[in-house]
């Protein structure tokens, strides 16, 4: 058994994570943890272990998920912007050192300060909550939300 968070999660070791997309080569998950005035942020997982995006062999079909994902984000939650994140390295703000990229919905400062500062984010939040956990139904709801967007464009693509 691996360590890595992901690749177990990838593995089908999986503990409540909710699906909102998977190819044979990505898997996207809704953050269980963090959400913003707009919506759920989805971390973009390639299946084959990397530490970083660095490492990413297949970076043009990371792209087009990420271009997917960012679009139904936009449609889904009606936001007025995208925050894309990654890190690469512990000195960066990378804690699970196995590729991931995270679309963050944003419509005003609060949510771009989730995503850049995610870590002091949850310190403040576990403070002030007493779960830091988002309600399932919370999860559920934004990823509905999101595969139905990707079905949309896929059924436009298909005409």
């Amino acid at each position: 058994m691996t360590s890595c968070k992901f690749c177990n999660i990838i593995n089908g070791r999986r503990n409540g994570e909710e699906v909102i997309y998977e190819n044979d080569n990505f898997l996207v998950l809704a953050d269980k943890f963090r959400k913003t005035s707009a919506g759920i942020i989805s971390l973009i997982i390639p299946k084959e272990h990397n530490p970083n995006i660095l490492e990413v062999k297949n970076g043009e079909e990371l792209l087009l998920v990420l271009q997917s994902i960012s679009k139904a984000s936009q449609k889904a939650f009606n936001c007025k912007g995208i925050r894309i994140w990654t890190a690469i390295n512990k000195e960066a703000g990378q804690s699970i050192f196995h590729c991931h990229i995270h679309v963050v919905p944003c419509n005003s400062i609060k949510d771009r300060f989730i995503a850049n500062f995610p870590g002091i984010y949850d310190i403040l939040n576990r403070f002030s909550f007493s779960k830091r956990m988002l309600l399932t139904a919370q999860i559920v709801k934004y990823s509905d939300q999101l595969r139905s967007e990707l079905s949309s464009e896929q059924a436009d693509k298909n005409q």
